[in-house]
C-alpha cells in the first residue's frame, strides 16, 4: 500500500468542521476556478479575434499574391503576362488550397450625390466567393461565366450608404490605365457587402476582371473599316486600333500596304484579308478578318454594293493579369508556404507576397495580442499559486501533530512531503477541473448565441468572437497544474522543519 497516497486521501476526506483550513481551501480551489475560467476565455476570445480579423484580411486579397517583379506593395496592379504553367505550379505545389487571377487599379466612384476615390478588384470566374458571399446583406454576386460580363459592380455598405445607392442602381466608374488617363463606364450595382473592416470597405469594390482588363488598356484591339461601295471596281479599306504602348504597326495580308490605310483594293471576287495590330512595346498583337463578299452581278464599270463582315479576336488584353492569387490551407503555414511558391516560381522572374507583408500593421496589431493573454495568464498563475501555498501552509500547520506522530514513527520527510504535495495537486486539479467547465460554458454561450456584441466600427466585428482550440486548451491547463505543483514543493519543505518532540508536545 501506498501510505503517503493512502493519508493524503484521508486528509482531502476528512469531515471535521473544526478545521480552520476548510474554508481556506475552498476559497483557494474557487480562486483557482475562477482564474483557469478567465485565462480560458483569454485565450479563446483573442485566437477567435485573431482568426476572424485575420480571414476577412486574407478574404481582401488571399495569402500570397503573386506578380511582377516590382518591389513594391502597389494598389495599382502592373500587367502580367497569363502563363498558364505558372497557374499550374501554383495549383500542385504542396498545402495550397485555391489559385485565382486579379487585377486591382485606382478609381473614383460617382454619383449625384458623391465622389470617393476606391481600389477596383477585377476578378474572375476562379474566384474563391466564399468570404464576399458571407459578408454579403444584399443583392447577389458577380456573373463571371458568362463570355460578355455585364457591367455589374460589387461595393460596400460604408459606399452605400455615402452614395446613396442600393441594389439595381447605376453609377459611374472611372478607372485610371497605365498613363493615368480615367475612362468612364456606368455599372449596376449587383451586391453589397459589409466585413467591418472599414478601412477596407472604404475602398474596395469588385467587378469582372475582363473590365479592368479593357478600361486600362493592356492590350491591343484591331477593328477595320470597308466602304460599302465600290468604285470603279476598287474599295477602300482603313485599319483601327485601340490600346497599347508607342507607335503602333499595322500588318496587312497585302505585303505592299503600311500603316492604317486608306488602301484600296482591286476586287476580282469574294476576298479576305488579315490585319495584326502590334507595338513597339512588345504587347501582345491583335488581329481583325476581314470578308468581303463581291454579288453575281457585280461589274467593275459602276459603282457597286458591297458586303463585308469584320471579326476580331476579342483584343488582346484577355492575355493579361495583374497577378495570382493563392490561398493556402492553413494559416501556421504561411512562412513554410511562401518558401516552397518562392522555390516554385524561382525560374519566373516574378515576386511572392505575403499577407503579412502587405498589411504589415494589422497583423503586427494581432501578434500584439498574444502579449494580453501572456499577461492574463501570468497573473493568473500568481494568484494561484498564493492561494495554494496559503492554504497549504495552514494545512500543514494545522496537522502538526500528525506530522510530528509520522515523523516519530519513523516517516522520512519525503514521504511527509509527498502527502502534502498530492494534497496539494489534488485541490488544484479540482480548481482546474470547474475552471475548465466554468470557462467553457461561458465560451460555448457566446459562441452560439453572441450574447456580448460589440461596435463593429471600432472592433471590426459586431460581437465577441470566439474559437475552441483544444490543443492550447490542453496545454493551458497543463502548464497550470505543473507550475503550481511544483510551487507547492516549497511550502511543503516547510514539514522538513518540523521537530516531532515539539510538534507533539504543541499537541
Amino acid at each position: 500500500m501506498n501510505l503517503p497516497a493512502f493519508i493524503s486521501r484521508r486528509i482531502l476526506k476528512s469531515n471535521d468542521k473544526t478545521q480552520i483550513s476548510r474554508p481556506i481551501v475552498r476559497i483557494a480551489t474557487i480562486g483557482i476556478a475562477i482564474g483557469v475560467a478567465l485565462m480560458l476565455l483569454s485565450l479563446a476570445v483573442v485566437k477567435g479575434f485573431q482568426t476572424e480579423i485575420r480571414n476577412k484580411v486574407i478574404g481582401f486579397g488571399s495569402h500570397f499574391q503573386i506578380v511582377a517583379n516590382e518591389r513594391s506593395y502597389s494598389r495599382d496592379s502592373q500587367k502580367l503576362t497569363f502563363d498558364p504553367e505558372v497557374y499550374r505550379i501554383l495549383s500542385q505545389t504542396p498545402g495550397v488550397k485555391q489559385v485565382q487571377v486579379y487585377a486591382t487599379k485606382p478609381g473614383i466612384l460617382e454619383t449625384k450625390e458623391a465622389l470617393q476615390g476606391v481600389i477596383i478588384k477585377g476578378i474572375a470566374k476562379d474566384f474563391d466567393w466564399t468570404f464576399l458571399k458571407s459578408a454579403l446583406t444584399s443583392g447577389e454576386i458577380l456573373t463571371n461565366d458568362s463570355a460578355t460580363a455585364p457591367l455589374d459592380i460589387i461595393i460596400s455598405g460604408y459606399l452605400a450608404q455615402r452614395m446613396k445607392l442600393k441594389v439595381g442602381d447605376k453609377t459611374s466608374l472611372y478607372l485610371f490605365n497605365d498613363q493615368s488617363d480615367p475612362r468612364q463606364r456606368n455599372f449596376t450595382v449587383k451586391g453589397i457587402y459589409d466585413t467591418g473592416l472599414e478601412n477596407f470597405d472604404k475602398q474596395f469594390v469588385f467587378v469582372d476582371l475582363s473590365h479592368v482588363q479593357r478600361l486600362s488598356g493592356w492590350g491591343l484591339q484591331a477593328q477595320a473599316v470597308v466602304d460599302s461601295m465600290a468604285y470603279m471596281g476598287t474599295i477602300g479599306i482603313g485599319g483601327l486600333a485601340f490600346g497599347g504602348e508607342g507607335e503602333l504597326h499595322y500588318q496587312w495580308t497585302d505585303k505592299t500596304w503600311r500603316g492604317e490605310g486608306p488602301h484600296f483594293l482591286n476586287v476580282k471576287g469574294d476576298t479576305s484579308i488579315t490585319l495584326v495590330v502590334s507595338d513597339e512595346s512588345g504587347t501582345i498583337p491583335d488581329t481583325a478578318f476581314i470578308r468581303i463578299d463581291v454579288p453575281d452581278d457585280f461589274s467593275d464599270a459602276s459603282i457597286t454594293r458591297i458586303q463585308s463582315t469584320v471579326t476580331t479576336s476579342g483584343g488582346s488584353e484577355k492575355n493579361y493579369i495583374g497577378g495570382y492569387e493563392v490561398q493556402i490551407q492553413d494559416y501556421e503555414q504561411l512562412i513554410k508556404a511562401d518558401d516552397q511558391l518562392f522555390a516554385s516560381l524561382s525560374t519566373k522572374f516574378l515576386q511572392t507576397q505575403k499577407i503579412t507583408d502587405r498589411n504589415p500593421e494589422i497583423f503586427s496589431w494581432l501578434q500584439m495580442l498574444d502579449i494580453n493573454v501572456d499577461i492574463i495568464i501570468i497573473l493568473m498563475v500568481v494568484i494561484s499559486i498564493v492561494n495554494m501555498t496559503s492554504a497549504l501552509l495552514i494545512i500543514i500547520l494545522e496537522r502538526q501533530n500528525m506530522i510530528g506522530t509520522l515523523k516519530a514513527l519513523g516517516m522520512s520527510n519525503l514521504p511527509v512531503m509527498v502527502i502534502f504535495t498530492r494534497n496539494a495537486a489534488s485541490i488544484i486539479g479540482k480548481g482546474i477541473l470547474w475552471g475548465n467547465i466554468l470557462g467553457l460554458s461561458l465560451a460555448f454561450i457566446q459562441w452560439k448565441f453572441g450574447v456580448i456584441t460589440l461596435n463593429s466600427t471600432n472592433y471590426y466585428v459586431d460581437k465577441v468572437p470566439i474559437q475552441f482550440d483544444l490543443l492550447y486548451f490542453f496545454l493551458l491547463d497543463l502548464f497550470v497544474i505543473v507550475i503550481c505543483v511544483l510551487f507547492m514543493l516549497l511550502p511543503a519543505y516547510y514539514v522538513t522543519k518540523i521537530s516531532p518532540i515539539k510538534a507533539i508536545r504543541f499537541n
